[in-house]
């Protein structure tokens, strides 16, 4: 037999007294000691909740601050990456203390686990692709007594607040069958998102990508879900940050931008993002540098690895990164969705008009290129952030494509996630930004889900790229179809999200 490693929260307890930073692991490198370690802090952070639900130690403090309470929640996606990592660094240190006050053991150093949904583990993971110890309705203790898992499910004060729940069903919920099929395409979107030297077009792509992605798949919809929409609770910004699940998926978020980070360094992050004030009064520009500032740093080894000498990762200096201003160098007017009714003959005098066909399947003619360009996107124009989640695919040039088109398909070029907001919870125009407009006297931030300010855009650079390098000759005439899916994979009319218009950049 081989030595056995130490536990993840007794190693970081002695990184931490030699002035080390702590170190996050992917979740199914786990020993099992550490993972029984994670079920405990998470279950003493539930029992500091339900002792009183506003003590700020415990999980239902933290969970409500992403999207339950909107003032708290971030409203602005350009700081996504940094309101996120302080919200899981303030989750990191509740689950730590929590696991302390329930051991009485001050020398653990407890830290978050990432999972890597980029891959898949036969031995570690369920059939549907999530890990074993996130899937398992129950877990076998130390007497072989099956008991309840703290990381399959939780609380959630906005089913018990907002929805009225009772019993089983104020406890989160997940209907992750289509998150396995999505495993091989999230690989592909990690590897582009890390070829992006600048931050904005990087943050953006990864937030309405696969983050949301994630979102959607594990948390899905389902016919056992009393929330509206049958959603799941992680495909619904109100209700998210209370599946235990959440903070393994931010903690690979984190991890995905720390990467970038090692390649790109910090010089194209916007002013704006260093000096806005974000979740627990973190400024941006506090939460750049994880390894000297927050005090951790990310292995993708096993624990026992990070136990021999010298393997204690260290940031190196990023060189700064020469990007030019992004310039357009062409921009074509709007296009709108075209007209669903077509060239169809008027209808007979005196008779009603019928009702315009359902287009499921909408190509918008983007006009004629030639190549030459950095970078290409769609950007839509004026999107109404949706209550229920949604993700509309971008196919070149292929008229016959469908939900069922896959993302290995040559004409595939990318996708939009849109993380449902979930229905209102507050009084009478809580959603409604027209309720809430800003004039001269009131410097109150905008209201969070207006639409005349949103920037919603995908990345289609690598599959217009394809396209130009396959064309007999040049210039090639674009036509993009936009599909419009549904959190259960289906379909669903276009106008299922608004927006707009839709146009063509290459900044």
């Amino acid at each position: 037999m081989g030595r056995v490693s130490m536990s993840v929260a007794k190693l970081n307890g002695r990184r931490k007294e030699a002035g080390l930073p702590l170190i996050r692991f992917e979740l199914r490198r786990l020993s099992e000691e550490d993972v029984q370690d994670l079920r405990d802090a998470y279950a003493a952070a539930y029992e500091i909740s339900e002792i009183a639900v506003g003590d700020s130690r415990g999980y239902t403090a933290v969970a409500r601050g992403h999207g339950y309470d909107q003032d708290l929640c971030h409203s602005d996606d350009r700081v996504f990456l940094t309101w996120h990592r302080a919200y899981v660094y303030v989750m990191e240190r509740t689950l730590n203390s929590a696991l302390k006050w329930k051991r009485r053991d001050e020398s653990l150093e407890l830290t978050l686990p990432f999972w890597d949904w980029t891959s898949f583990d036969a031995g570690r993971d369920a059939p549907n692709g999530l890990p074993k110890v996130v899937n398992d309705a129950t877990y076998a203790d130390a007497q072989g007594v099956q008991v309840s898992n703290p990381l399959f499910s939780a609380k959630s004060l906005y089913r018990v607040a907002s929805q009225n729940l009772q019993g089983q069903e104020q406890f989160t919920q997940r209907f992750a069958d289509r998150f396995r099929d999505s495993i091989d395409q999230l690989k592909d979107d990690v590897e582009r998102y890390l070829s992006n030297p600048d931050y904005a077009r990087f943050s953006s792509d990864l937030n309405f990508g696969a983050h949301g992605a994630i979102h959607v798949r594990v948390g899905g919809a389902g016919p056992t879900s009393p929330l509206p929409g049958r959603s799941g609770d992680m495909a619904s910004v109100v209700s998210a940050a209370y599946d235990p699940i959440f903070w393994l998926h931010h903690s690979m978020i984190d991890k995905i931008w720390f990467d970038w980070q090692q390649t790109h360094g910090n010089s194209t992050v916007p002013q704006h993002v260093l000096d806005t004030v974000v979740y627990n009064g973190f400024v941006g520009r506090q939460l750049l540098d994880a390894e000297r500032e927050l005090r951790y740093i990310y292995s993708d080894e096993d624990v026992e690895a990070a136990e021999e000498v010298g393997a204690t990762m260290p940031v190196p200096a990023a060189p700064p990164v020469a990007v030019a201003v992004p310039d357009v160098v062409a921009t074509p007017d709007v296009v709108a969705p075209p007209d669903p009714g077509g060239n169809a003959a008027p209808p007979p005098a005196g008779a009603a008009p019928p009702p315009p066909p359902v287009d499921l399947y909408p190509i918008l003619d983007i006009g004629s290129l030639k190549g030459g360009f950095r970078r290409a996107q769609l950007d839509f124009h004026q999107l109404h952030p949706p209550k229920r989640s949604f993700e509309i695919l971008a196919f070149i040039n292929n008229p016959d494509a469908t939900e069922q088109t896959p993302c290995t398909d040559p004409s595939y070029a990318g996708r939009l996630m849109l993380f449902g907001h979930g229905d209102c919870h507050g009084a009478r125009g809580h959603c409604n930004p027209r309720m809430a407009e800003r004039g001269d006297y009131d410097l109150r931030p905008d209201h969070p889900l207006r639409f005349s300010k949103t920037k919603f855009q995908i990345d289609i650079t690598r599959g217009l790229r394809r396209e130009l390098a396959n064309a007999a000759s040049l210039p090639l005439p674009v036509k993009v179809t936009l599909i419009t899916v549904d959190a259960e994979g289906n379909a669903v009319p276009q106008d299922s999200v608004r927006y707009k218009g839709v146009s063509l950049s290459t900044p």
